[in-house]
């Protein structure tokens, strides 16, 4: 096996969304950067949100489709339908990065500032001149169920493998993919399973009981329970309830972050959450940074990327500091939810309901399923939370993230002109409220509820 030594200004670990974005940008600003990782794309386009939205869309359309023939031709050709839209995605994205600044492989530091990769029987030794950027992201976590056979206890990484859509299937967790996947495979009238002590626990109750509802509705079989073990073709559960066998199990038990690098050789100190990591994102090596599910943030593509765009822009301008962003979710069952912030009722924050069904655009959507939470403090008038219910919440959310980020106080949004009708109206109806609610309480907070009227008067 030869070997031999490169060295770049920049190295990038890992080829997902957030290493790509520092990579891309450091490539467009005319930067020498080389990317190392075992694929282009990483988890959220091989496994994770690519396939699973092209899954539930796909589901969608089954759901309401009419002619039989169609059906059919749609279920038998979902899977490869998906895998075809990974092999686009993943031909976009090989094209991004130059083949001679990337190096499919697997790193691993030998130093503070130099990695070793294998590579087609190739061992290479590169250093980096100025910084190391990891961004290596998460795994899918993993467990045994006794009596289950290997080939049948499956995650998101396989599913989108198997040559045809299973019969029946249990799914093992009710957290975000877990939910998305019973929602899609009940869709596509699969016998469904999801086994889980709790349902969207870090969705509001009231949000997550409603969404749970509806699940079952659409044919979901739920188990508030653990699997113990197969036996005889029954599951046996924890609650000593049982399941016929099924087809296959899907693991939906989270993810662990992606840190066998030999962190010890760089310097970099890590625990079981994640890589360890300053607010500007700096290991404890001050030449390497970490992003993304690797540390020990919350594990969203959107906030990788936007890990990846403040690491880009601290390359380029040093002393410029990182601002902590609301950031919000979506789980896109049906209908999807949506959060940013925190909801809680305390001495200073109250908790308004949304009631869409009364808008006019949900009355001609004959739309009764939409609802939704804010958290207000009652001082400023500034949000600190909103859970939503409803097609429309995934992009309604971002609405509310930029009140948040910017402070933009309720009373602010009682001027502000949304089209008629849209679920956009519903601003009207909050602020509405709220100058009402704070009218008829406002010697709770007097100093604050005068320089909220005082600011709407003259703003």
């Amino acid at each position: 096996m030869s070997k031999s030594i490169i060295e770049h200004d920049y190295i990038v670990i890992g080829a997902g969304s957030g290493g790509l974005l520092v990579a891309v940008g450091l490539l467009k600003l005319g930067k020498d950067v080389i990317v190392v990782s075992e694929n282009v794309g990483g988890d959220c386009t091989h496994y994770g949100c690519v396939p699973s939205k092209t899954l539930l869309h796909l589901a969608k359309g089954y759901h309401s489709e009419r002619d039989l023939n169609k059906k059919e031709s749609l279920k038998r050709q979902a899977l490869q339908t998906v895998r075809d839209m990974i092999q686009s995605f993943t031909t976009e994205e090989e094209k991004i990065i130059p083949e001679n600044r990337y190096i499919q492989g697997k790193a691993q530091f030998i130093t503070t500032d130099c990695i070793t990769v294998l590579s087609n029987d190739k061992q290479l030794d590169v250093k980096a001149k100025k910084r190391i950027i990891i961004a290596t992201g998460s795994s899918t976590l993993r467990i045994k169920i006794p009596g289950v056979p290997n080939e049948k206890l499956i995650t998101n990484e396989e599913f989108f493998s198997l040559n045809s859509l299973p019969k029946s299937i249990s799914i093992i967790g009710g957290g975000p993919v877990g939910a998305e996947f019973a929602t899609a495979c009940a869709a596509f009238g699969i016998e469904t399973h999801l086994i889980s002590r709790s349902y969207l626990d870090k969705e509001p109750k009231v949000l997550s009981v409603k969404s749970l509802d509806l699940l079952q509705q659409s044919g979901v079989k739920y188990h508030a329970a653990r699997p113990d073990s197969l036996k005889n073709g029954i599951l046996q559960l924890d609650d000593g309830s049982e399941i016929k066998e099924t087809e296959y199990y899907l693991l939906a038990l989270g993810r662990k972050p992606n840190m066998a690098l030999n962190l010890e050789k760089a310097q970099v100190e890590y625990n079981e959450t994640g890589i360890i990591v300053n607010k500007n994102l700096t290991t404890t090596n001050s030449h390497i940074f970490a992003i993304g599910d690797c540390t020990q943030s919350p594990q969203f593509t959107h906030l990788a990327a936007n890990h990846g765009k403040f690491v880009l822009k601290k390359l380029l301008i040093p002393f410029v500091q990182r601002r902590e962003r609301a950031l919000p979710h979506v789980t896109f069952v049906n209908p999807p939810i949506a959060s940013v912030g925190y909801i809680r009722e305390t001495a200073h924050a109250h908790i308004f309901e949304l009631d869409f069904s009364a808008l006019d655009r949900a009355r001609t959507n004959f739309d009764s399923n939409s609802f939704g939470i804010v958290s207000v403090n009652m001082v400023s008038g500034h949000l600190l939370g909103v859970s939503l219910i409803g097609d429309f919440s995934e992009e309604l959310i971002n609405v509310f993230t930029l009140m948040i980020d910017e402070q933009i106080s309720i009373l602010s949004m009682s001027d502000f002109i949304s089209p008629y009708p849209t679920y956009g109206n519903i601003f009207h109806t909050l602020s509405r409220d709220y100058l009402s609610f704070m009218s008829a309480h406002w010697k709770s907070h007097p100093i604050g509820s005068i320089k909220q009227i005082i600011r709407y008067i003259y703003s």
